[in-house]
């Protein structure tokens, strides 16, 4: 199939979604998920239009809480080296579009618009764009190659290919290469380097910077999991944060710990489910169970709340606190490992001192996975059985779970410096006259 063709065939797909969306959300019955739909047409309001008009952008994308929490820190940089500039946030998620309201670099935090050549030429339209940055695998052709037709210089932070992302996105290779052609690409390994380049990314413009989640920080801990790490120490209670956990996980924790709890009486599990549309099912999966539950709102708004003794599963049900819960912790596992997702952010708990628990499936973080593996920082287990004595292991030798978390620290400590890797090629990319006439390095 020639590249003309998969690329027309990808942009009249959009297109159709679009008009999908734009049907769906103007239904006086439709529910809340088809009216939101319209959020992703391109459609500014007036206080967002006033924002934008006459002045230059910055565009900083990122799909969902976990990507927006990794580039947080070279937001920062950007807002502060390219002051003078309306600087837009943007996520694929609710979620994450509630965080990026809450981050005071984001002048204006909104969905993205969907990849469709009538809503990007609409938002193009009304938004003079200087730079566009987006996070790890958020490649939409129709963006890019709109970008790059009006000269925006256009960057992928943090930029990760997996092997299955690789082989999904072969059929869409032209559509990708022409999108790709005028992108600066900051990836985190040289194995993503060398799937972007076999997307169809120019060589020249791809470098190997590192993960921007290295950098990461959880700034102070709010007053809430402060107070949730009062309440626990007061109980004498031990935490097993079980973080970013999927389908079919939480069931197989919830195994697991009633093994370990029966030895160690003083074991609290925290479920922080990774979708929040979830919590409400994961909370009928712990009754189920005829265990206790206690919600973290509810425990942490609470005057005098205690912990009940015994088994108790405490279910995270906010966006947010799970960085800091980890550090409230004494052994962490890290959810979409034990399922076959691809795994998440490991280096929380790294950077916490925690010992870190995974699953088998971890290609989205293999890299770091291994390193902290090979340090000894990290184990992988392939069942709940394993699970099961792991946790049993860790909870039994307090000591040697504590060299285990000072060793995840350490590799997560190794790979800092992402940050400063990223502005250096940046800056030099945005070196050009046109950039420079109004304020840039």
């Amino acid at each position: 199939m020639s590249g003309g063709l998969v690329g027309g065939l990808y942009r009249a797909t959009m297109s159709l979604a679009a008009a999908g969306a734009r049907v769906a959300s103007t239904l006086p019955a439709a529910p809340a998920s088809w009216r939101g739909l319209g959020d992703r047409l391109g459609r500014l309001g007036r206080d967002e239009q006033v924002l934008t008009a006459g002045v230059g952008a910055l565009w900083l994308h990122a799909a969902s809480v976990g990507e927006l929490n990794a580039v947080r820190g070279l937001a920062t940089q950007l807002r502060s080296r390219f002051a003078g500039r309306a600087f837009i946030v943007s996520t694929l998620t609710r979620t994450g579009l509630a965080l990026a309201r809450t981050m005071p670099e984001a002048q204006l935090a909104l969905l993205l618009p969907l990849d469709a050549p009538a809503v990007v030429e609409r938002v193009l339209a009304r938004v003079r764009l200087d730079a566009f940055f987006f996070t790890e695998t958020e490649i939409w052709p129709v963006w890019l190659s709109a970008l790059a037709d009006a000269g925006v210089p256009t960057f992928m932070v943090s930029g990760r290919v997996s092997e299955r992302t690789a082989a999904r996105a072969r059929l869409l290779r032209p559509v990708y290469q022409h999108a790709l052609a005028q992108v600066t690409c900051c990836m985190q390994t040289q194995d993503d380097a060398a799937r972007v380049v076999a997307l169809g990314a120019d060589p020249l413009r791809v470098h190997v910077a590192g993960s921007l989640k290295f950098d990461a920080a959880e700034g102070a801990i709010p007053d809430e999991v402060r107070r949730l790490g009062e309440i626990v120490g007061a109980a004498g209670r031990r935490m097993v944060v079980a973080g970013s956990t999927h389908d079919g996980e939480e069931a197989a924790l919830l195994d697991a710990y009633d093994r370990v709890v029966r030895g160690h009486r003083d074991a609290v599990l925290l479920l922080a489910p990774r979708h929040p549309e979830r919590i409400e099912g994961v909370a009928e999966l712990v009754a189920q169970r005829g265990l206790p539950l206690v919600r973290y709102r509810t425990l942490v708004a609470s005057a005098g709340a205690r912990l009940p003794e015994g088994p108790v599963v405490l279910l995270l049900d906010a966006v947010g606190p799970l960085a800091h819960c980890y550090a409230m912790g004494a052994v962490a596992f890290v959810g979409g490992s034990l399922v076959p997702v691809g795994g998440h952010n490991v280096l929380e708990p790294a950077r916490a001192a925690r010992p870190v628990i995974v699953g088998p499936h971890t290609a989205n973080a293999r890299d770091v996975v291994e390193r902290l593996i090979d340090a000894r920082g990290a184990v992988r287990v392939e069942s709940v059985d394993a699970l099961a004595w792991t946790l049993d292991h860790l909870l039994a030798n307090p000591d040697e779970a504590a060299v285990m978390g000072r060793r995840a620290q350490a590799v997560a400590q190794t790979g800092q410096g992402a940050i400063e890797r990223h502005m250096k090629i940046i800056a030099a990319r945005l070196s050009s006259a046109t950039f420079a006439r109004e304020g840039a390095p």
